[in-house]
């Protein structure tokens, strides 16, 4: 079996014989490289080979240099300082210009422009920063012999906010309507006293996808709608069916009844209806309660998780109204799964909201070395990028295999 380790980075071949005529020409001093260290003469070294790359385009355009030949369509024209981005810095080099023919027009090098492209930059900056280095100490990660520009703290977090700001946009943007979804998983993080609504979409196959966000000052109805629509917008429809897991929180009930009506299913959180039982109970009755819910809901039909619950709510009754209250509410949506025939893995995975709770950890890590929250904008970027970093991550949906199950049985709510 083949291993990561064991496989070998792409590199560029060159002939033995071309590399003794480099050699030659570069004339490399080894007693001055062994007495000034190699990294000093790798900073020209590196510097000399993207010169090389703009020479090489300038002699295909413009052919040999003091070429006489009247048929070329461009002359060369000096030279002029530039730049390049290499090795996540910004490093000074002279860039070859070319004119027309009739030396009424500058030509531009296709290599010059890829050599010159900030967003390099803006994406070593970004990647570097989503992995935990702090801007501040951006610089003191890269090949410090090049001692060029780009590295500081202030331009490393301008190129990281360029960097997130193109992936918010990216991630806004995103078409949904060609993923054949089944279910759709609906929460809200926490960020600077800002909460943001997030969708999380599993298709037919298994494959999650992190489908839009919304931030808010509460997960009410205005912000669950405005996400739906948002949804609604960029392609999602309910043909086929869909399943919505949801936390039980009025507004986004309410968001989704606006919108679907009943063509759609909806799963209360088990965990969350249990999180909700044990506010209303004392602290002694907690883990005993815990397991008769899970013992209920584990029930394998329909009819035994009801008598099952029916039990436990005799119970609370005897201890506290306000618990029986909370038990009711949402009572049928919590074995929505039951009535529709979905058993062993893919009900435990489709219970919970913990699918799109494990995507929050990890978004929450990458922002990690954030320290002050700087407004709405900011904490979009951090979250946008870290849900995207997150999603190349995400692993099939255990018990996969029977989503085309429920995708039928969802379709018979539809055709109603």
């Amino acid at each position: 079996m083949s291993r990561s380790s064991d496989s070998k980075r792409q590199t560029v071949k060159v002939s033995k014989e071309r590399l003794e005529h480099v050699s030659e020409l570069l004339e490399v001093d080894l007693q001055q490289l062994i007495a000034e260290g190699v990294d000093h003469h790798m900073a020209h070294m590196l510097r000399t080979i993207a010169e090389m790359w703009l020479m090489t385009e300038v002699r295909e355009k413009a052919g040999p240099k003091y070429n006489r030949d009247e048929c070329k369509t461009c002359a060369r024209w000096g030279s002029q300082p530039s730049y390049a981005y290499i090795l996540g810095q910004r490093i000074s080099i002279d860039k070859p210009r070319l004119r027309s023919a009739d030396k009424s027009t500058e030509l531009k090098l296709d290599s010059a422009e890829l050599l010159s492209n900030p967003e390099t930059l803006n994406a070593k900056a970004g990647e570097k920063l989503m992995k935990g280095l702090s801007s501040r100490n951006y610089a003191e990660t890269v090949d410090g012999f090049l001692r060029e520009k780009g590295v500081g703290r202030q331009s490393i977090s301008q190129k990281g906010i360029e960097y997130m700001a193109k992936k918010l946009e990216e991630f806004q943007q995103r078409h949904i309507g060609n993923l054949d979804l089944v279910c759709i998983l609906i929460d809200g993080i926490h960020i600077d006293g800002t909460v943001h609504v997030v969708a999380l979409g599993i298709d037919v196959y298994g494959k999650k996808h992190i489908l839009g966000m919304v931030p808010g000052e509460t997960e009410d109805h205005i912000i669950c709608t405005k996400l739906l629509n948002n949804l609604l917008e960029r392609g999602l429809t309910e043909v086929g069916g869909l399943l919505f897991v949801i936390d039980g929180g009025k507004g986004l009930r309410k968001a989704i009844h606006k919108l679907y009506g009943d063509r759609v299913a909806v799963q209360r959180c088990l965990i969350h209806k249990i999180r909700n039982l044990e506010s209303h109970t004392p602290k002694h009755m907690h883990q005993e309660l815990r397991h008769k819910v899970q013992a209920a809901f584990n029930m394998e039909s329909l009819k035994d998780a009801e008598s099952a619950f029916n039990e436990i709510r005799r119970e609370l009754s005897m201890v506290r109204d306000s618990a029986v209250t909370s038990l009711l509410e949402g009572q049928k949506e919590l074995l929505t799964l039951h009535r529709l025939g979905v058993s062993g893995t893919l009900r435990k995975s489709l219970c919970t909201t913990n699918s799109i709770e494990s995507i929050f950890s990890t978004a929450r890590y990458y922002s990690r070395n954030v320290k002050r929250w700087r407004g709405e904008k900011q904490a979009q970027r951090w979250l946008a990028t870290g849900l995207m970093e997150a999603e190349k991550k995400l692993q099939p949906l255990k018990g996969f295999t029977r989503l085309k199950d429920l995708q039928k049985a969802l379709q018979k709510l539809v055709e109603v």
